[in-house]
């Protein structure tokens, strides 16, 4: 028998994700507070109920996609909230980026009614989402995550299971720390590049071929597991960025970015690792971060 999907927030993500659970052959009960969200939903096949405990009062999992940590609480704990229609052994998984911390509450709540919590939160963007391209982090029960496996597969090509309640959200947070300063860091440099005088289309084509562009796959274990081998050493590194900053200040451009970057290799090199790779970094960031091992 198929089975039944609580879903709520029907907007631009959690519209695309229903209706692919639709398209899976699941039931699908929805709720969200904005009539034109409800109104789309239900072209798709989605039925609409007035709350989140009429749309969950039958449901083997109740997914959710809203916006901030306060719709969350509402949506669960509120007084027509999951928690009030759920029954026992219910699986939630909430797909929404919120705060680890409020992630937790919510699951703590859950679990004296019997009901399991997970954070699930999702990468990629409405294309993904219509596409049921999304990779998933999940953080909770790994047994209800289990018996559920189905549902996150209908909506996604990746399941990553992290660790205990509020891992998923941690290991998203970082994601978009990343994802947001190389995004910052890139307009600098492409502004960098046309006062520089250069054409910032064939900039982006040569980094795009460039290591630039796989500085993760290049980089990232080495840097994981603090392996140090010079193939570039950090001593280079700090004078190409001296250099960097003599240009942009020739041709009066702001790169804020780099001079901090330019810090950090400075702060690395006293530490001893100038002779080492660049990915030594990482030991600049530990020691300002009060790790010693």
């Amino acid at each position: 028998m198929p089975k039944t999907v609580a879903y709520l927030g029907l907007g631009t993500m959690g519209g695309a994700m229903g209706n692919n659970l639709v398209k899976a052959g699941y039931t699908v009960r929805g709720y969200d507070p904005s009539p034109e969200a409800c109104a789309r939903a239900e072209k798709s096949g989605i039925l609409i109920f007035s709350s989140p405990a009429e749309a969950t009062a039958v449901a083997d999992v109740v997914c959710s996609s809203v916006p901030v940590p306060e719709d969350v609480v509402e949506a669960y704990t509120g007084e027509t909230g999951v928690l009030v229609g759920a029954a026992e052994g219910t699986v939630c998984f909430d797909f929404s980026t919120i705060t680890p911390e409020v992630s937790q509450e919510v699951a703590a709540e859950a679990r004296k009614r019997g009901v399991f919590f997970l954070d699930t939160p999702v990468g990629g963007s409405a294309p993904h989402a219509a596409e049921a391209l999304l990779t998933v982090l999940v953080g909770g029960d790994k047994d209800a995550m289990e018996k559920h496996r189905d549902v996150l597969e209908a909506v996604s090509r990746s399941i990553t299971y992290v660790g205990p309640n509020g891992a998923g959200l941690r290991m998203k947070l970082i994601a978009n720390h990343l994802v947001s300063g190389q995004l910052c860091l890139l307009a600098e440099g492409l502004t960098l590049g046309r006062k520089a005088g250069l054409d910032v289309e064939q900039l982006v084509e040569y980094l795009l071929g460039s290591a630039v562009s796989e500085i993760m796959r290049v980089k990232g274990r080495e840097m994981g597991r603090k392996d140090y081998t010079p193939t570039f050493k950090v001593d280079l590194m700090a004078k190409d960025l001296r250099l960097v900053a003599a240009m942009a200040e020739s041709v009066k451009a702001p790169i804020p970015f780099s001079a901090l970057t330019k810090q950090v290799f400075t702060g690395t090199q006293a530490l001893g690792h100038g002779s080492d790779d660049q990915n030594a970094v990482r030991e600049y960031f530990e020691r300002v971060a009060g790790l010693n091992a």
